[in-house]
């Protein structure tokens, strides 16, 4: 079950004002104790519906971890911004993450195949996020009624039809070694 309903915009007060080269943005942060995923493209598509009732003028930039765990969401932020995230040092980007997703509710999805400009879009802003070392997972233009994904329209081998690392670490019934260092025996003596 997807846990997008958690971002709703009564979560603001998780949310943080920052301001880049004169410009305005917010980055929502989710509670560490309650985590946001995005397994697959349908819980992608139902947060970026979600979105469509945020405040947001043109995108939100989403920064996930390798396993799909929402670490923070950039709303409206400037260009320079989505396109050097991997590059900049701002406040409350010390998060984990290596994935981006895009949700654009300022452009609104196409009937049929995406045009040409979305298209070279999609694959420019892809190739500067690889080569800051990040994985652009998708570029999702959002409408209150639809959703169009850009990497499946796009990419024959969209980053959806991949398997999703496990999300359950399992821990061995009895370790090989202790968990926590031990003292040697003369260290717990008192001196005499």
């Amino acid at each position: 079950m997807s846990a997008h309903r958690r971002a709703r915009p009564r979560s603001r007060r998780r949310a943080l004002h920052l301001e880049y080269d004169s410009d305005d943005f917010w980055i929502w942060l989710p509670p560490a104790d309650d985590p946001l995923v995005l397994p697959g493209f349908g819980d992608a598509a139902s947060l970026a519906l979600e979105l469509t009732d945020w405040p947001v003028t043109n995108e939100v930039l989403v920064l996930l971890d390798a396993r799909r765990h929402v670490t923070a969401m950039l709303v409206d932020p400037p260009p320079t911004v989505g396109l050097f995230v991997g590059r900049l040092d701002l406040p409350a980007l010390e998060v984990p993450f290596c994935q981006t997703l895009s949700i654009v509710v300022g452009e609104p999805p196409t009937d049929g195949p995406p045009p040409d400009r979305h298209r070279q879009g999609y694959f420019a802003l892809r190739r500067f996020h690889m080569l800051q070392g990040l994985l652009l997972m998708d570029v999702i233009l959002a409408h209150p009624e639809r959703v169009q994904s850009l990497a499946i329209a796009c990419d024959p081998d969209a980053v959806w039809f991949d398997e999703v690392p496990s999300l359950i670490t399992v821990m061995p019934d009895e370790p090989d070694e202790p968990l926590a260092p031990t003292l040697p025996d003369d260290l717990d003596r008192p001196a005499a």
